[in-house]
């Protein structure tokens, strides 16, 4: 198939090139039109107008003229912070572009809202803690050694038996044969 398909190939491109040389070039100079007649010069003239740039034009050429004022500091690599004369901070950025400027807001970044401590149930076992924890996708359970736990596990373990040593009446065992 492959040895079709070679000289197949190989047919179609010496058709094209005996083709190709069959045909000559037309001459250039045969194909150029009669040269029009100059108009003078005073015809040829006509009214200047300043031509008013497009909104395109005005953004790359402010983006081309900004650069990082000379009073400027330097807050980390390619990142300036200048006040000016109205009292406005602005922040500066060098990046491949060209650089992007932009107003300081006052107000301070947002922190990340804290993740919600979701309680966990520890049950003791004897030699073993199982661990019951609700999460979006439903109850999850796991049983770990009291030789294997993690720090996590050994601090959920320590909470529950220092809440159980202060409140003895409430206590969280449960049946070894439910899990």
């Amino acid at each position: 198939m492959k040895t079709i398909a070679l000289s197949l190939f190989a047919a179609a491109l010496g058709l094209a090139q005996s083709q190709s040389g069959a045909t000559a070039p037309a001459p250039k100079d045969a194909a150029k039109p009669a040269a029009p007649v100059q108009k003078s010069a005073a015809q040829n003239k006509k009214p200047t107008q300043p031509s008013k740039p497009s909104p395109d034009q005005k953004v790359k050429a402010q983006a081309q003229t900004q650069s990082i004022p000379a009073g400027a500091t330097a807050v980390e690599p390619n990142l300036y912070r200048y006040t000016d004369s109205n009292g406005k901070t602005w922040n500066y950025r060098q990046t491949p572009f060209g650089i992007s400027k932009w107003e300081e807001s006052s107000a301070p970044a947002q922190q990340p809202a804290p993740a919600k401590n979701e309680p966990v149930v520890v049950t003791d076992l004897g030699d073993s803690y199982r661990f019951e924890k609700k999460t979006p996708f439903g109850e999850s359970t796991w049983v770990r050694k009291k030789s294997e736990l993690t720090d996590e596990e050994r601090a959920l373990a320590g909470d529950r038996q220092a809440s159980s040593e202060s409140n003895r009446t409430n206590v969280d065992s449960k049946p070894a044969g439910n899990q």
